[in-house]
């Protein structure tokens, strides 16, 4: 229920986030500050990936992103009881992040940007789709170096699970096996 209270809401906040802008800062380029010399909104459309690489590879993104978005739903869903809550927000937000920029390039061919906090140094333009999809990126990282047991990479397996009656048949097997071994000696 976490997962899916975080992606709704990431969701919705990346989509009306990217209406506003869309409605109140018009033509592209337009910047209004919202923290003078530290933030501003810059309506920009972007038709690559992260910051712009990859320009013109919508035909890529948007099979690449229904496999990952495919993969990481099928994670939540599947393992769900195995995954720390740490795993499961790292989940959602790479998840959201990647829905949201998806719908983008689906209806409108471009990601719409709009974070600038370019005043200070020189950092791409970005979205609240990007955010999750790197703070979901930094869990990630955070999850396999420093989770150990509870990572979701050591509670994860794709391995054909046998059912408890399975497995117990198979131990009384081998033990009337090695009993049946004792006896014929």
């Amino acid at each position: 229920m976490l997962e899916l209270i975080i992606v709704v809401v990431l969701l919705a906040l990346d989509q009306i986030s990217k209406y506003l802008v869309q409605l109140y800062l018009s033509p592209v380029g337009s910047s209004v500050p919202v923290i003078d010399g530290l933030l501003q909104f810059t309506n920009v459309h972007n038709t690559g990936a992260a910051w712009g690489m990859l320009d013109g590879f919508r035909w890529l993104f948007i099979p690449l992103t229904l496999i990952v978005a495919g993969a990481l739903i099928y994670v939540m869903i599947r393992f769900r009881k195995n995954l720390c809550v740490f795993s499961r927000i790292t989940l959602a937000l790479l998840l959201s992040g990647a829905v949201g920029n998806f719908i983008d390039r689906v209806a409108l061919s471009y990601v719409r940007d709009f974070v600038d906090i370019t005043p200070w140094f020189s950092f791409p333009v970005f979205n609240i789709a990007d955010s999750a999809l790197s703070i979901g990126c930094v869990f990630l990282v955070i999850d396999v170096l420093f989770l150990k047991d509870r990572s979701m990479f050591e509670r994860i397996s794709f391995k054909k699970e046998t059912s408890a009656e399975q497995k117990n048949d198979k131990v009384n097997a081998k033990s009337e096996s090695s009993g049946d071994s004792k006896n014929n000696a």
